[in-house]
């Protein structure tokens, strides 16, 4: 456990690398603090937290930087006091981003994402509202041609999702109208889940009843289900991360991380144990070793009896963490405001 004087300066140090990035010494600590110690007593505090594990010493220099756990310890005490003011531009600049007339939940989600990396020069990730738990509130077939028609399912958390198949020559509108009235009556209102299992069993008899066409709905609406499950995912900036790769990173790994943040089973891991409210993972807390220079603040948004998302900011180690916790605080209420507006 750090002493109080320690902890001083293990907060001078870590808001120090924040600004400059450069490493800092015992003498340029005191010129630059008001702190009321000698040289050789800060010296000596900076030796006991580097062996205490919050501090490393650069090899090209006497000055230290802070380590993993020591941003650890920094960011708990920040996440264990009230958040800072967002700057009154930042907070206009946001609610005017949210007064496009929306009329989906992915383009409320997505503008997000594209503000947040956009304010803070970082790669910003937001995950809509959960499916699991969505019901079926719409389902159209849409005819574009004698050999295609477009499904068209609508969900109660405002998402909308399509598919184009074939069909078979002669497919009628007739067909096509006894289909979404089966569809009506005996699907909408149930959750995704249940639609799914009744395609797998009474669903396709009843069609079969009605209309000879052979269309397999399972595979058809399980198509649909996985495009909205990745329609629920947004990148901002994602260019942005390339300011703040290591120099010396070679090619190959540059483009795993930017495939990584193509919606790759890697970057939705990122986001399987995270708790509610504001929460800040550290380099190798990732688990994830493309990204041990990086950290990832989250924050969880509600949507009133629609269910949870996130958003999320994916920067640097030595990013102010002070002022992205606030901004995302403010962005995730915000969201969170807008869609349930979207959903009355």
């Amino acid at each position: 456990m750090l002493t109080e004087r320690q902890l001083l300066i293990l907060d001078l140090i870590v808001r120090h690398y924040i600004e400059f990035e450069e490493p800092i010494g015992s003498k340029t600590l005191l010129k630059e603090s008001s702190l009321a110690f000698s040289s050789a007593t800060i010296r000596n505090e900076m030796m006991r937290i580097e062996e205490l594990g919050f501090l490393e010493k650069m090899h090209s220099s006497s000055g230290r930087i802070p380590s993993i756990q020591g941003y650890r310890y920094y960011v708990d005490q920040i996440l264990g006091k009230e958040s800072e003011e967002v700057a009154e531009d930042v907070k206009q600049a946001i609610k005017h981003g949210f007064r496009n007339p929306f009329r989906e939940v992915q383009q409320v989600v997505e503008k997000s994402a594209e503000m947040l990396s956009y304010l803070t020069n970082y790669t910003a990730l937001a995950i809509g509202p959960e499916t699991k738990d969505s019901r079926l509130t719409g389902f159209r077939l849409v005819a574009l041609n004698e050999s295609q028609v477009m499904a068209i399912l609508v969900t109660d958390k405002g998402y909308v999702e399509n598919q184009i198949f074939p069909v078979s020559p002669g497919f009628s509108t007739a067909e096509m109208e006894k289909i979404v009235n089966i569809f009506n009556q005996e699907l909408v209102g149930r959750t995704l889940q249940e639609v799914f299992i009744k395609l797998q069993t009474d669903i396709p008899l009843i069609i079969r009843k009605y209309v000879d066409a052979k269309i397999d709905f399972t595979a058809i609406f399980n198509d649909i289900v996985t495009k909205l499950e990745h329609d629920r995912f947004h990148v901002g900036g994602s260019m942005n991360l390339l300011n703040h790769l290591d120099a010396t990173m070679d090619k190959q790994k540059m483009k795993a991380i930017l495939s990584m943040l193509n919606g790759s089973p890697d970057i939705h891991a990122l986001f399987s144990s995270l708790h509610d409210g504001v929460g800040v993972k550290i380099g190798t807390e990732l688990n994830n070793e493309l990204l041990h220079n990086f950290s990832l603040i989250t924050a969880t948004y509600d949507t009133a009896g629609n269910g949870k998302g996130l958003i999320a900011l994916l920067g640097p180690t030595n990013m102010p963490y002070q002022k992205m916790i606030s901004i995302m605080n403010f962005m995730r209420y915000e969201l969170s405001d807008n869609l349930n507006d979207l959903n009355k």
